[in-house]
């Protein structure tokens, strides 16, 4: 098992929650003089543009950047309220994430209208990229491209006899194996309305196949192990 303890404190930047997890083995016998020390983890900072270099149009209240831990599994559990400003935009763009324990990836999130074409550290795409820094150190200036090129994905779902079907789900997915990890931006899936039509939109540009399941548990697409298993029926198609 593993004990944790979480402690709140303050920074120039405001609220900041610190962590300690220490992996212990019970076998019976009383543990004493256990120590827990606390860290506030890593940090990202960097801003937010567009591909043409400006700055969105819209308020910077409705994007934002978080970093989802690779085992969200052995990751600490902060609550959301300890680190309340991390991965908000300040009035100028501007962004700093805290309160990173371990490595993760960064995503962004961004309104209705727009997409995240890329997300930049020193000249390279990192926006799938597994990044990780020692405690207390920071992953400073990220560029995060965002664009109002959207792509979209459209169609109906129908049976053999071309009837409309209102249940069932599509699976869009990636080609490529190593795009499929939890909430990655590459895996979507959509339910069709009353009419059997539906639309996925702001995926990245590449390769894909659609799979339409009669039933899939919700959540169930960020699982390698399931899209692996449906990947033989699937509907190839690229988005430019």
């Amino acid at each position: 098992m593993r004990v944790q303890t979480t402690s709140e404190g303050k920074t120039p930047q405001g609220a900041v929650a610190e962590v300690a997890i220490l992996p212990i083995t019970i076998d019976g016998a009383d543990l004493a003089n256990l120590t827990l020390t606390t860290t506030a983890g890593w940090s990202v900072s960097g801003s937010v543009t567009t591909e043409n270099g400006t700055l969105p149009e819209g308020s910077p209240d409705r994007f934002r950047l978080a970093a989802r831990p690779v085992d969200s599994d052995s990751a600490p559990t902060v609550p959301p309220t300890a680190n309340p400003d991390s991965g908000r935009m300040r009035d100028d763009w501007r962004f700093v994430v805290t309160g990173i324990f371990g490595p993760a990836r960064l995503r962004a999130t961004v309104p209705d209208g727009w997409t995240v074409k890329a997300i930049r550290h020193e000249g390279v795409d990192i926006a799938d990229t597994v990044v990780e820094r020692p405690s207390g150190e920071q992953l400073a200036g990220v560029q995060v491209i965002v664009s109002t090129g959207v792509t979209s994905v459209s169609g109906q779902l129908v049976d053999d006899n071309g009837v409309p079907l209102a249940d069932g789900t599509v699976v869009l997915c990636a080609a490529d194996p190593e795009k499929w990890f939890e909430e990655s931006r590459w895996v979507r899936a959509a339910r069709p309305d009353q009419q059997g039509r539906y639309e996925i939109k702001g995926l990245p540009p590449g390769e894909y196949f659609a799979v339409a399941v009669d039933y899939v548990e919700d959540g169930m697409w960020n699982d390698a192990e399931y899209l692996e298993s449906i990947r033989r029926y699937g509907q190839k198609l690229t988005l430019n």
